[in-house]
């Protein structure tokens, strides 16, 4: 809790003081142009990239890291639960590689009302965003067979989108340039680049043009 404690104090500071107070003492790496509004963060590792920023009223819970690349966004209300390996847990002891991890590449972004779990790794590719509200992306789950809690990384790849209201689920790895359609509910995706997502369960609709704007945008937001 000293954590959050001090964080809140450090709200009243302006924002360049405050950066370097993160910096110096929870040994974050945010850069000088990124920015971090009025959010709590717990991940024991934090880098933040030239003009990443992280908006208000986000909780970023215990992940081993947290890494924004150049101008990745997170919004704001966002809730990113962790369990890092420091912590002593009883759980995923059949998963010994799990690393509790948010990685966002460059332009990504996660709007908001968001529930990200990253109790294993999850990863965003560049210029692809979460959109939207009250999208979840979960990594962990119990197997009824062996009766264990288990976990397995997400990954999204490049230039995609994941629409408002859909659930990914647990090992899932959506293709680059794919289109995830609202309210969907992905526990397994074959399917190729420029492909529509959707249904529950998501399964490949069509194909989408490779010319798409979509698919060769340079900005993180669509105005």
């Amino acid at each position: 809790m000293w954590k959050a404690a001090i964080q809140v104090i450090f709200f009243v500071l302006p924002w360049p003081l405050r950066r370097r107070a993160l910096n110096a003492i929870f040994g974050f790496s945010i850069d000088a142009s990124a920015r971090v509004g009025l959010s709590i963060i717990f991940a024991d590792e934090v880098s933040m990239a030239g003009r990443a920023r992280i908006g208000h009223f986000n909780y970023i819970g215990q992940l081993d890291r947290l890494e924004l690349h150049e101008e990745s966004i997170i919004g704001n209300f966002n809730w990113i639960a962790g369990l890092s390996r420091k912590i002593n847990t009883p759980f995923y002891k059949k998963n010994p590689g799990r690393r509790s991890e948010l990685l966002m590449k460059r332009a990504s972004l996660i709007t908001h009302q968001h529930y990200i779990d990253c109790s294993d790794r999850i990863e965003i590719g560049m210029y692809t965003g979460i959109a939207g509200f009250r999208s979840q992306l979960v990594t962990h789950g119990i197997e009824p067979l062996s009766c264990r809690q288990t976990c397995a990384p997400i990954i999204i790849g490049d230039y995609s989108m994941i629409g408002s209201g859909s659930q990914i689920l647990k090992g899932v790895r959506i293709p680059n340039c794919c289109l995830v359609s609202a309210g969907s509910v992905v526990n397994h995706v074959k399917s190729e680049p420029y492909s529509l997502i959707a249904g529950n369960p998501a399964v490949h609709v069509r194909k989408i043009p490779e010319t798409a704007k979509y698919f060769s945008r340079t900005n993180s937001i669509i105005y």
